[in-house]
């Protein structure tokens, strides 16, 4: 608990970020262990967009205010009909 207390106290939000790409190694890693993250019934149904060009980082500026003029971002979106629904009442489990 206490490992939470200083993790949550020490936390910010960041708005001004380096202009720097970010390297395709760090990328890869963190699109792998988002694969590895749990799902409904293991049916994966997560879809990852990385944005880290100039074109597709455009159009997300024309999107959101929250950019923040960011060298790459990620859209986590989910495939619904991929995704598990609850039996008893439908309950889409993707989100």
């Amino acid at each position: 608990m206490k490992e939470f207390k200083a993790l949550a106290t020490e936390r910010y939000s960041v708005r001004k970020f380096d202009t720097r790409p970010v390297e395709q190694e760090k990328v890869d890693i963190l699109l792998e262990v988002a694969r590895l993250a749990p799902t409904a019934h293991n049916y994966q149904p997560q879809r990852l967009l990385v944005l880290n060009t100039e074109e597709s980082l455009n159009k997300l500026k024309g999107c959101t205010n929250g950019h923040f003029n960011a060298p790459l971002a990620i859209i986590v979106c989910y495939d619904n009909t991929v995704s598990w629904k609850r039996e008893y009442d439908d309950e889409d489990l993707g989100v």
